[in-house]
């Protein structure tokens, strides 16, 4: 609890990223070996390749929703709010900003 649940969302989601990314690099290397061994760049796989990208991160981004909600549950920061306060030893006068 030192650091907070920032900190800990965001260590979430770079361990989930990263677990996601798995996929991608399989898929990606299998491209860049079919270009390197074609010796043409502009493959048959390439557009097949960024519409599965834009799959990817569809699916990615909905499954951080639902981990970030379940670890939320867990953590029991469902209805977490952070809240500015005042500091009492503040004191100044309010005016409008011209």
């Amino acid at each position: 609890e030192y650091f907070g649940e920032k900190v800990a969302f965001y260590f979430a989601w770079l361990q989930h990223t990263a677990a996601h990314l798995v996929v991608l690099t399989a898929v990606g290397l299998i491209v860049f070996i079919t270009q390197v061994s074609t010796g043409n760049w502009d493959t048959p796989l390439r557009p097949y390749f960024a519409v599965f990208v834009m799959m990817w991160t569809f699916v990615v981004l909905v499954n951080w929703k639902k981990r970030a909600n379940f670890l939320a549950h867990e953590w029991g920061t469902m209805n977490y709010q952070e809240q500015e306060t005042t500091r009492p030893q503040f004191h100044g006068e309010y005016v409008r900003d011209p």
